[in-house]
């Protein structure tokens, strides 16, 4: 049951936040736009956000073997939304907007955590993953 919680929260991650939420940056679509106006950062800060997304979300992907990496993609991913959540509290953003962030990180903490104990894929795959390296 856990691994099952384990695989939605890490699929939520990489695609809803990595590829969907990277391309939303990259592409800057209106609410991409309007966020920046309230939040008061610059356009160009965007699309190499999004990128940052795009390379966590894969990275994440990548099977257990490459440890460090994944630790990065995760810290980087937590990065993003603590100061997402102190950039709404400082300009006043309602509490739904301060408090999804830190349900996103909590949700992230959650799939770091339990990828310690499972992965995303069979044993036969990760198999196949260390006997090719």
């Amino acid at each position: 049951m856990l691994r099952v919680v384990y695989i939605l929260t890490t699929i939520f991650i990489i695609g809803f936040v990595g590829i969907v939420g990277g391309l939303m940056d990259i592409f800057q679509v209106d609410t991409v736009v309007d966020t920046a106006a309230r939040l008061g950062y610059p356009l160009y800060f965007f699309p190499l956000l999004g990128i940052f997304k795009l390379l966590g979300a894969f990275t994440i992907l990548i099977p257990k073997k490459v440890k460090t990496i994944k630790d990065i993609a995760y810290s980087g991913f937590a990065m993003d939304f603590v100061f997402a959540s102190y950039s709404h509290y400082n300009v006043q953003s309602p509490i739904i907007e301060v408090a999804i962030p830190v349900i996103l990180l909590i949700v992230l903490i959650f799939s770091y955590l339990m990828g310690k104990q499972y992965s995303l894929y069979s044993k036969d795959i990760q198999e196949k993953f260390k006997h090719s390296h």
